[in-house]
């Protein structure tokens, strides 16, 4: 199939290219000499002249028989180069650029009404966290004038001694909340623990960097993590056996879904022991970038068996975040889990 799909372009973009090059050419010929070479009187006229013995006398006339001669040169060589081109990728870029820059005012527009980016859910300080009652009742402040209204009065063997104010202080206790503090927030690794994961970081796998590789009772999950900036026009078709590439306005690089893709396949047959035969499941993670053609992607996402989320500033807002992408899974035993460590160290 690709030898049919190759030889199908290449005569098509020869189709079209013999069509331009024959236009353009009659067109030039045409202007600086007059000469139609889709004329058949104009061939049978020069070659009249030539049998009469007509020499070339002006630069003129030197310019035109080097035209004739250059030709077929030319149309073979530019013929060549326009075969070499990626025109599906340059005419994607040109065809998304209107929509990529409506985006892009609508997003300014969103940032001017809502005065400043969203804001990245942070762990909240003390002061944030402690609970508004406690906050608003300056116990700590009305203690002292409390115990002096007490001690003015001459004092009665039968007065009872009041502790009313010690609760209020009791529950301002900085440790308290300090540690009702720290349950907010969260990071990719703790979303991946939370869900039953065990994970191994940062490993190697057929020469690329793979984030976390989170070991599952049932299955592997390989989470890449994409943190480039900016807006990427995501591509996953191969072109003459090149890996596919996503593109901005300014660069390119290999696609984050194929890295995670080859990394799977170059896992499978390593897995012996407990870990033989078990499922691989991948996901990228966009933490930073946008993909202006996501909509387009996700069917091609889905016939990859891969999936693609967001976290923190990554977007856009149709692709499904990773809190509701990560499910509860059940965790690995130790002889499974050191199995595919041991592979991976």
């Amino acid at each position: 199939m690709k030898i049919i799909f190759a030889i199908s372009r290449v005569i098509f973009l020869l189709f079209i290219w013999t069509i331009g090059y024959l236009f353009w050419f009659q067109r030039l010929m045409i202007a600086m000499w007059g000469f139609n070479p889709m004329s058949k009187q104009h061939w049978l006229y020069i070659w009249n002249e030539w049998q009469n013995g007509w020499t070339i006398q002006s630069i003129h006339e030197w310019l035109f028989i080097i035209a004739l001669f250059a030709m077929i040169p030319a149309f073979l060589t530019g013929g060549a180069l326009f075969c070499t081109v990626s025109w599906l990728k340059w005419f994607k870029i040109i065809l998304l650029f209107p929509l990529r820059l409506i985006r892009n005012k609508l997003k300014e527009r969103q940032k001017q009404k809502n005065g400043a980016k969203p804001k990245i859910t942070k762990k909240k300080s003390y002061k944030q966290t402690r609970p508004p009652a406690i906050r608003a009742g300056s116990g700590k402040i009305k203690h002292p004038e409390t115990t002096e209204t007490v001690q003015k009065p001459a004092p009665s063997p039968n007065a009872p001694t009041s502790s009313k104010e010690e609760p209020a202080i009791q529950r301002t206790s900085p440790s308290t909340v300090s540690a009702a503090s720290s349950v907010s927030g969260g990071s990719i690794m703790d979303i991946l623990r939370s869900a039953g994961y065990r994970l191994i970081s940062d490993a190697k796998i057929a020469g690329k960097k793979i984030d976390f590789v989170a070991v599952a009772a049932n299955h592997i999950l390989l989470c890449l993590i994409d943190s480039e900036s900016g807006d990427w026009l995501a591509d996953e078709e191969r072109f003459n056996d090149e890996e596919p590439l996503w593109f901005s306005e300014s660069n390119h690089r290999i696609s984050p879904v194929r890295v995670v893709l080859n990394a799977r396949d170059a896992l499978g047959p390593m897995l012996t022991g407990p870990a033989r035969g078990m499922e691989i499941k991948t996901i990228v993670v966009i933490r930073q970038g946008t993909i202006i053609n996501a909509e387009d992607m996700f069917e091609v996402w889905d016939g990859l068996n891969i999936t693609v989320c967001r976290f923190e500033e990554g977007g856009p807002n149709e692709i499904v975040t990773l809190e509701k992408t990560v499910t509860a899974v059940n965790s690995p035993d130790e002889d499974l889990y050191h199995s595919v460590s041991g592979i991976l160290s």
